[in-house]
């Protein structure tokens, strides 16, 4: 800063001249000089303000896409999902229909009740549809139990064998004997008339009945 009246430089914010006392006061070109810094000053900060605003404004778009696109993901994922799960279920649909129907076998009577073909051959009429499930050799061996049950033997070593096995028979008459002597007093009317209704049916399968090796 320098005195107008005798040129001599001073101190910044002097409000006398060091030299000849005279009053000191900014001159025009000093006082603009500070006009302009403050001027720009403010324009640096209106100028960063504005930045920071579009800086703002693009973040927070930039995520807001962001974010949408992600929702919009998911919901794309989700009809993928469930157009997935439709399909599939229609393909299991089609296949159940396509497949074939399983065919119901027909039920094979128990022919091991308490260890007898025919529990009931003894005490009550037997019927063709008690007897239709059972084969050519379990006809046979029902017919000739009704005779084990009164202590028959057989000639025949597959029945025999058989019997043997069962835990309620017991061997008492040759075969010979009982045919001839205690078959017709024995056997009960149920009996009598079961053992001729199995012999008819077995025969019926095969003429020559069930081939044991001996009777």
């Amino acid at each position: 800063m320098y005195c107008r009246k005798c040129g001599a430089e001073n101190e910044a914010g002097s409000r006398f001249c060091c030299k000849c006392g005279a009053p000191v006061t900014e001159s025009s070109a000093e006082s603009g000089e500070k006009k302009k810094k403050v001027l720009w000053g403010k324009v640096v900060v209106i100028a960063a303000v504005i930045m920071a605003a579009i800086l703002a404004g693009i973040i927070f778009w930039v995520m807001s896409g962001s974010s949408g696109d992600a929702g919009r993901s998911e919901t794309k994922s989700e009809d993928t999902k469930n157009k997935n799960d439709s399909s599939k279920k229609k393909q299991e649909k089609s296949k159940e229909s396509t497949k074939p129907e399983t065919v119901k076998q027909p039920e094979e009577k128990d022919t091991n009740a308490g260890g007898y073909i025919l529990p009931e051959s003894d005490s009550v009429y037997l019927t063709d549809a008690d007897i239709d499930g059972l084969t050519l050799r379990d006809l046979n061996y029902a017919k000739n139990e009704i005779y084990a049950r009164h202590g028959r033997r057989f000639k025949s070593r597959e029945l025999q064998d058989y019997f043997n096995s069962q835990s309620w028979y017991t061997g008492q008459y040759d075969a010979d004997d009982f045919d001839a002597n205690y078959s017709q007093s024995v056997l009960n009317d149920y009996e009598k008339k079961n053992a001729e209704l199995l012999r008819k049916k077995e025969f019926s399968l095969n003429s020559g009945g069930y081939p044991l090796d001996a009777q």
